[in-house]
């Protein structure tokens, strides 16, 4: 149980478990939050595994997982119907049985009744059983308690997969007790975004810099499509001096790549834009159609975004577009909605209306039906308005519904970005 820890023992397996991942049903944001979590605390993460709510596959995981990692980090399969079976698993992986927690009950009776539930039956009683061998730790954000089992100097760690359960569980009780039992070198990530090279152009033009790069520090390409994220990551040094070494790089880089440089230290495009928009003291509103919100929904995703994004209208009807943004009746019948001059018009009115610096308007058409022969389904229309001037630009699109307006989003965002740089 006590088996000192050696620094290989630092690498971390994540395996996420439940038939709904498996199947494609949901997306497994979990490991990709642990995984992003564990890096920044100094731990590398060596696979992520997800697998069916099956005995047999949940017991292959264990025995690959064990073998590579010194640590091993399970989320799901920990509720109380029939097909979660994780707790069992352990109990039969760790040759131990199942035992009754009255700890783990008390705190489900105590959610229970601060939510108004008062009865718990059999199958939410069931939760309060945990393996015996394993230290328990109390979940206070849900009725799934934590089993962390510690064999042959190594550690698992049996998870709820809730994804709020699983961050209060890993930042309040999980992490603390990793940090006690393994010293972690610190880990330090810069981000900078770049326009106007395509990546291979860009790879070519910094290759001389990359080259010359220590050890410690290694540089990753995020295209994001039109603009790219470089990651600059530092580790297994002492803090100070990776700082030294991110600073002194850092600025032979933007010596070299200058004003394509148009944002620093965030991970998101609309953070990036965020921060021009706020540097230039600028204001934005949208009126969305096919887009339906989510272009205001991505933009508002990033912290502070009420200093620079004033709101926006979703005018999805025509009689919305006439109303609320002034758009002509006669440009509506005779070019229709989705059009370059409605969506000009749509620009420029929700920036009168909202009263902001910049107007960005989408007209198009999501599909999958509505389409014709001139305006294919995946015609979008984005403009962007200012005091002086209006801009527009047409997409045809060859994604289903949902890419569309994905991708939609996506260019409304870049077409910011280049009138901020005009």
């Amino acid at each position: 149980m006590d088996t000192p820890f050696t620094p290989a023992f630092k690498n971390v397996e994540i395996i996420t478990i439940g038939d709904e991942i498996v199947n494609g049903q949901i997306v497994d944001s979990n490991s990709a939050w642990i995984a992003s979590f564990l890096n920044r605390s100094g731990f590398e993460v060596n696979k992520i595994t997800s697998v069916p709510d099956n005995a047999q596959a949940i017991f292959q995981a264990l025995d690959s997982a064990l073998a590579g990692s010194g640590i091993v980090l399970m989320t799901g399969g920990l509720g109380p119907t029939k097909d979660d079976i994780t707790k069992h698993c352990l109990c039969t992986y760790f040759n131990t049985k199942l035992v009754f927690n009255q700890a783990v009950y008390d705190n489900m009776t105590e959610l229970f009744n601060k939510r108004g539930l008062w009865a718990i039956n059999s199958f939410n009683r069931s939760q309060a059983e945990v393996p015996e061998a394993c230290t328990v730790i109390i979940n206070r954000k849900g009725t799934a308690a934590v089993s962390w089992f510690e064999q042959d100097g190594k550690i698992l760690v049996s998870m709820p997969g809730v994804p709020l359960e699983m961050m209060w569980c890993m930042e309040k009780e999980i992490m603390p007790r990793l940090l006690s039992k393994v010293q972690s070198h610190p880990i330090i990530q810069r981000y900078i975004w770049v326009k106007g090279y395509p990546e291979a152009v860009l790879a070519e033009f910094i290759s001389d810099w990359e080259d010359a790069l220590p050890p410690e520090l290694k540089l990753a390409y995020l295209p994001q499509r039109s603009v790219m994220l470089l990651r600059l990551t530092a580790k297994n040094s002492d803090e100070t001096r990776l700082n030294e070494l991110l600073d002194s790089h850092l600025d032979k880089l933007k010596s070299l790549l200058g004003t394509a440089i148009f944002a620093e230290g965030v991970k998101s495009l609309e953070e990036a834009l965020g921060q021009v928009l706020s540097n230039k003291g600028l204001s934005l509103a949208l009126a969305e159609s096919c887009t339906g919100g989510a272009v205001g929904a991505r933009l508002t995703r990033a912290p502070g975004s009420s200093a620079y994004f004033l709101g926006g209208i979703i005018s999805y009807a025509n009689q919305v577009k006439q109303e609320l943004l002034a758009v002509p009746e006669l440009i509506l019948q005779t070019k229709g909605a989705v059009s370059k001059e409605v969506a000009e018009a749509m620009a420029n009115g929700v920036r009168i209306k909202l009263k902001s610096d910049i107007g960005i308007a989408l007209s198009g058409i999501a599909g999958p039906t509505g389409g014709s022969i001139g305006k294919p389904v995946g015609t979008v229309f984005i403009a962007l308005a200012d005091s002086e001037q209006v801009m527009c630009r047409k997409f045809e699109f060859q994604s289903d519904r949902i890419g569309n307006i994905e991708q939609a989003v996506h260019q409304a965002l870049i077409l910011l970005l280049d009138y901020l740089y005009l």
